[in-house]
């Protein structure tokens, strides 16, 4: 049974996005926040006598440290692949509302989880996150992940809500000259005006908050946004936290792209080889029932 409706289908294809509305009720989204705090207390703590996956250690200070990693005094920046050390996150990334919703997007039957993420904006803290788009961060074959932001407090313009730029997924112009702009990925190019292909892609990266379109969410909603589509997040200047669970998926049968992003912290000690399928226990199929249960 479809999750989307065909219009939030057509929309997302042309938009690049969706704002999709509330997944986790207020005691979900409670349980999340506690065990955030918990796992940041481990790190600070306890961080020398804990095993954790090697790209968990990157983002943030560990063992009470100041100055490490260029964050100061805060305590993290990010977490990535939350759902390997936490069950409580686990069961997030197999929602069978954002795993639905995702495979309505992406016209697929079976997807696999990228990667994760949890990101803060502490009050007062992180300046404005540039203007950018998430493909060619990533060791990907093909233009085809989808991000599900799922807001942990409630997020606004004046803490750092997601800023996109409408259509910009789709347009030429902000892409890559050799960017695949594919029928078959439901990409196929619609300039938004005047240019060749890349001929604003240095431009769109200078773009400010006020230049794009703000996806305010409460705690426990959600939005979904395309690898392609550009976005930012402003600082947080409001006395509020403004942290979110980030869950990027992708198709099965996607494969690994050395030269894109050799040195991803996902995949830099795993030893695949280029044109490998993004498969195995660090890339699991989601939202199956023998793959784990709703939070």
């Amino acid at each position: 049974m479809a999750t989307l409706t065909q219009e939030q289908v057509q929309k997302f294809h042309r938009d690049g996005y969706l704002r999709f509305g509330r997944v986790l009720s207020a005691d979900q989204v409670e349980q999340l926040r506690a065990e955030l705090d918990r796992i940041i207390r481990e790190e600070d703590e306890f961080a020398d006598a804990i095993a954790r996956p090697p790209e968990f250690r990157w983002g943030h200070r560990r063992g009470g440290a100041t100055g490490d990693g260029g964050y100061g005094g805060r305590a993290i920046h990010q977490f990535v692949n939350m759902w390997k050390v936490s069950p409580t996150y686990r069961e997030v990334i197999h929602h069978p509302i954002i795993t639905g919703a995702i495979r309505d997007l992406m016209h697929v039957d079976r997807i696999r989880l990228w990667h994760d993420q949890v990101i803060s904006k502490p009050p007062h803290e992180n300046d404005h996150f540039a203007c950018h788009h998430d493909f060619y961060f990533w060791p990907l074959d093909r233009p085809t992940m989808i991000t599900c932001w799922l807001a942990l407090d409630d997020a606004f313009p004046e803490n750092g809500c997601m800023h996109v730029v409408p259509g910009s997924h789709r347009d030429p112009r902000y892409q890559p000259a050799d960017c695949d702009l594919s029928e078959d990925i439901y990409l196929s190019p619609v300039p938004g005006g005047p240019g060749e292909p890349g001929s604003l892609y240095h431009d769109i990266k200078t773009w400010m908050p006020h230049q794009a379109v703000a996806v305010p969410l409460k705690a426990g909603e959600c939005m979904f946004h395309h690898c392609l589509n550009w976005h930012m997040t402003p600082k947080n200047v409001t006395e509020r936290q403004r942290r979110a669970f980030v869950i990027i998926y992708m198709p099965d049968g996607t494969r690994y792209k050395h030269a894109q992003s050799p040195n991803h912290v996902c995949t830099n000690y795993l030893g695949l080889a280029d044109g490998a399928l993004m498969a195995g226990e660090n890339f699991p199929v989601v939202g199956e029932a023998s793959e784990g249960s709703a939070i």
